[in-house]
């Protein structure tokens, strides 16, 4: 058998040409936010001013953190054949209850941060009643539960925010605010390690191999001696944690929760959007959080390269309803034609 040389196969991956297109639009943006075409400024400013300055290369890394987390919970679950469209609200609940919790009574915040992945992993089992039990499709059962949930954070504070309270968790806050040089947070390096784990699973264990056979194929899965609802509990109920980590996460950098703000943000859909972009299927059983990374890397650096370039914010919006539209068109494109090449096969 011949074999496929490196490039091309680098090139077949969804993940490569982004790759080149993410290193192509920072390279620009980092010329014109820079101002080194206007005359005056050394090239040394390319590093250093515009887009690499430290303040927004923190601001960068931050918005990553809560996203990357969430698409270690997210992607698996699309590749497992399902969809969580209740994540921003999950994470959202988890932040108000912790920040309750911790305003009102004298309870340790690390205790008060295991009670609220508990209740998130019991907000997963819920889910999970309602598509393995009462058969809701995924996509019916997460929005409604996202309405729930949202509407749980507004009872709970009546619309206001919720600030942290610095006396007693102190620590918790440093967290959010720790960075290497100024310019990369503790919390990111955290969330890529968590991505990378996460990554190993999908491809070294059984486990993973079972994710993708659910979701291609959930029949032969069965045949196969696998339980697609169990794994289906462990997606959804591994999803709703994950979602409580990310959100308190965020809470730490922004010393407060807000009813409103992680869903508002619309992280969970950028998220979405960048599995399916960076080949993770939409109708199950491909992709890997590789491409799914580099893809969310590229909406950010799009995001901020507007942002930069000051151009107003609905175009931000457009662009991001536009790729997501075309990412759902690619993914049904590879879909037909992986169907069609089996077909082929077995005539």
């Amino acid at each position: 058998m011949q074999k496929t040389a490196w490039y091309k196969r680098f090139l077949r991956d969804k993940a490569g040409p982004l790759l080149i297109l993410l290193i192509v639009l920072m390279l620009i943006t980092m010329a014109i936010s820079s101002g080194i075409f206007e005359g005056g400024k050394k090239f040394s400013a390319l590093f250093t001013e515009g887009m690499m300055a430290s303040g927004n290369l923190l601001q960068i890394f931050y918005n990553l953190v809560i996203q990357t987390i969430m698409m270690c919970g997210l992607a698996l679950i699309l590749i497992g054949g399902n969809i969580d469209l209740s994540v921003g609200a999950q994470a959202t609940l988890s932040t108000m209850i912790f920040a309750l919790l911790l305003s009102k009574t004298n309870i340790p915040w690390p205790v008060l941060i295991l009670l609220c992945l508990v209740i998130a992993a019991c907000c997963g089992l819920i889910t999970t009643f309602l598509v393995n039990v009462l058969q809701f499709p995924a996509f019916i059962a997460t929005i409604g539960m996202s309405s729930i949930y949202t509407g749980l954070c507004k009872v709970l504070t009546a619309g206001n925010n919720v600030q942290i309270v610095a006396t007693k968790a102190q620590a918790y806050i440093d967290i959010g605010k720790a960075s290497i040089a100024g310019r990369i947070p503790w919390i990111f390096v955290f969330a890529i390690a968590l991505l990378i784990i996460y990554q190993c699973v999908l491809s070294f264990t059984t486990f993973g191999r079972g994710i993708y056979m659910s979701g291609g194929n959930p029949n032969a899965a069965r045949l196969s001696g696998l339980n697609p609802n169990k794994i289906r509990m462990a997606l959804f109920v591994n999803n709703s944690v994950l979602a409580a980590v990310g959100g308190l996460l965020w809470t730490a950098q922004v010393k407060q929760a807000n009813p409103t703000a992680i869903s508002s943000n619309g992280y969970d859909m950028n998220v979405i959007s960048a599995s399916i972009l960076g080949g993770v299927s939409f109708m199950g059983g491909a992709g890997h959080l590789g491409g799914a990374f580099v893809a969310l890397l590229l909406l950010n650096v799009f995001d901020n390269m507007l942002k930069v370039l000051r151009v107003p914010d609905y175009w931000t919006i457009f662009a991001s309803g536009f790729l997501l539209a075309v990412a759902l068109m690619i993914d049904y494109i590879s879909a037909e034609r992986r169907k069609k090449k089996l077909l082929e096969s077995k005539l």
